[in-house]
């Protein structure tokens, strides 16, 4: 027996690594993973669209000498299967090159430590036309004419990686700047959510495009009030802890109009679910891993789990850091959490149905529960519908009594479950002017003075019926109006 070194061949073996699976901004996620590795609290993503296209991310890290960058340079530059710092987010050694070179064809890494500064690049054109592992080292003058070096010539340590010759980004585009600009939106949003937790600390990471600070946007909104945070649990593997902490989203008419885009309220119900963090940085978010479905009144369930990089072999998290598998030893700890989550979640809604019936305002539409068969029927006391009512003759009453029931019968309860259901909105705010519904409130005061009835306590209990709610400064109104009579 005798053993032979099979050297992959470069050019092949490169090539083949850029099909691995990265998007734009998973592959920009996990340069600013090593920054923040590096100890970086000012990361930097500048950017040009236009003529010659180019990425550099600058931060204020370590940096590393010549030696360190030759080993971040090589293609599994670390073990998977070795033991790493606590707060450590890489993973197998090699996410610089892949998802750098996924996107583009030269990779440029410029780094400052001890006042030396050393450049070293991968340029695929050059690895095939050698044909081997061909690492290019800059000298000082290539180093000067490196974008934004300048800025870390100013620094006293740091980073700064560059992407040029965007080949598969905008080869073949007929807008080429359209579309790099908006694979730089969609990665700036995905950077402030994956990222949400170092911009939001006591001393934040701060992380910029072009000079535009990035603000985190929160999964779990827990700066609402309405929001509702459940007691963190915890799983213990292999003396490794797992946190697990549930929240209930506040229902839509609770959100802000920030709220709302925070969450990603037009696909409300698709982002419920498990948020998987290692170290604090998301791995997988809006997956409940088959344990339940995805159901209208789950979506106000979101579940936070951190995980410690000790337990990546059993998570099987991938070489993007962004796709996990649930374990079956951490499965049957979370049925428990789960089961309790969804119920505080379908509690929000039911309690929403049950003030319906119980609450003391005067709707619009009577909910009506006939033996498990629910209907929702035109308030027939309303002042306003019993001023037509008595407007009527006979067959006038006839016809508004079958206009009624034509309208009750035909509520469209299918496509209202569906509509909200899918897009999460409903008119609950205000739709109307404030003269339409003005002239609301006067038509049904008339009447009620015509029938002899008391006004001043209509008045007064305007606050009580579910319509004028929406319109405070009607009742103001009206109330100045008729205080002063």
């Amino acid at each position: 027996m005798r053993d032979i070194v099979l050297t992959p061949y470069a050019p092949i073996l490169v090539e083949s690594t850029r099909s691995i699976g990265y998007s734009f901004e998973a592959a920009l996620a996990d340069i600013i993973d090593n920054s923040i590795g590096k100890g970086a609290k000012d990361i930097n993503v500048n950017f040009r669209s236009k003529d010659v296209p180019y990425i550099a991310v600058i931060d204020n890290g370590c940096g590393m000498d010549e030696k360190e960058l030759v080993l971040a340079m090589r293609y599994g530059s670390r073990s998977s299967l070795e033991t790493r710092d606590a707060k450590d987010l890489g993973r197998f050694g090699i996410g610089l090159k892949v998802a750098s070179l996924s996107q583009c064809r030269k990779l440029t890494v410029v780094t400052k430590k001890d006042g030396v500064i050393s450049a070293a690049r991968w340029d695929l054109d050059h690895i095939i036309e050698k044909g081997d592992w061909v690492l290019l080292f800059l000298d000082s003058q290539e180093i000067d004419k490196i974008h934004d070096i300048d800025k870390l010539k100013e620094q006293e340590s740091g980073t700064i990686v560059i992407w040029e010759n965007f080949d598969r980004l905008i080869n073949g585009s007929t807008e080429p700047q359209k579309v790099f600009d908006e694979k730089i939106e969609i990665a700036r949003s995905h950077i402030a959510l994956v990222f949400h937790r170092f911009l939001s600390t006591v001393n934040p990471i701060k992380i910029f495009f072009n000079n535009s600070k990035v603000e985190p946007i929160d999964p779990f909104l827990e700066n609402n009030a309405a929001t509702q945070p459940l007691i963190e649990q915890e799983i213990i593997i292999d003396s490794s802890v797992i946190k697990v902490k549930p929240y209930i989203l506040p229902y839509a008419s609770k959100l802000s109009v920030k709220d709302k885009k925070l969450i990603g309220n037009d696909d409300l119900r698709h982002n419920q679910g498990f948020y998987i963090y290692r170290n604090k940085r998301l791995i997988v978010w809006g997956t409940w891993f088959r344990l339940i479905k995805q159901f209208e009144l789950n979506k106000l369930a979101r579940v936070r789990v951190d995980i410690p990089n000790t337990l990546d072999s059993i998570w099987e998290i991938d070489i993007k850091k962004s796709t996990a598998s649930l374990p079956d030893i951490v499965k049957r700890n979370l049925i428990a959490i789960v089961d309790s989550t969804i119920g505080r979640s379908e509690r929000v809604y039911k309690h929403r149905g049950r003030n319906v019936n119980n609450d003391d305002l005067v709707h619009v539409w009577n909910h009506v529960d006939n033996r498990g068969t629910h209907q929702y029927l035109i308030n027939k006391d309303l002042p306003l519908y019993k001023a037509i009512a008595d407007s009527l003759d006979e067959e006038g009453l006839n016809c508004l009594d079958s206009l009624v029931k034509t309208l009750e019968d035909s509520f469209p309860y299918a496509d209202i479950y569906y509509k909200v259901a899918k897009n999460g909105n409903t008119a609950e705010e205000p739709t109307l002017d404030f003269n339409e519904v003005y002239k609301i409130a006067i038509d049904s005061i008339d009447y009620i003075k015509k029938s002899g009835g008391d006004v001043s306590s209509f008045v007064n209990q305007m606050d009580k019926y579910e319509y004028f709610l929406k319109y405070p400064d009607v009742i103001k109104a009206i109330r100045e109006e008729y205080d002063n009579e």
